[in-house]
């Protein structure tokens, strides 16, 4: 999966605060989970910086759909399902570009 910079600009602002604030501690965890082995301390980057640069790493590799299904798991809109909807819309509106689109299962 491979997806244009502005696309990646707004799956930045995602995850860093439209589903939820993400401190640079936070952004470890969730890159984590994608292959990253960072450690947040002395001299990180600013958290834009930091998602850009993971994001850039991991654009045309299977690591983003998956970033992409974590960015939108159900579980965590609990009781927030229309939240989740709203904002799986406005991103499918930047993936029509890429010919790509998000299908909630649950």
């Amino acid at each position: 999966m491979l997806i244009d910079k502005k696309t990646l600009e707004k799956l930045r602002n995602l995850i860093n605060e439209e589903t939820e604030y993400r401190s640079g501690s936070n952004l470890v965890e969730f890159f984590k989970e994608l292959g990253f082995n960072d450690s947040y301390g002395q001299g990180f980057p600013s958290r834009w910086i930091y998602t850009d640069e993971r994001l850039n790493k991991i654009n045309g590799t299977p690591e983003l759909d998956k970033c992409i299904r974590l960015v939108f798991n159900p579980i965590n809109f609990v009781s927030r399902i229309d939240i989740l909807d709203s904002l799986i819309k406005d991103f499918n509106l930047y993936l029509a570009f890429n010919n790509w689109k998000v299908v909630r299962k649950i």
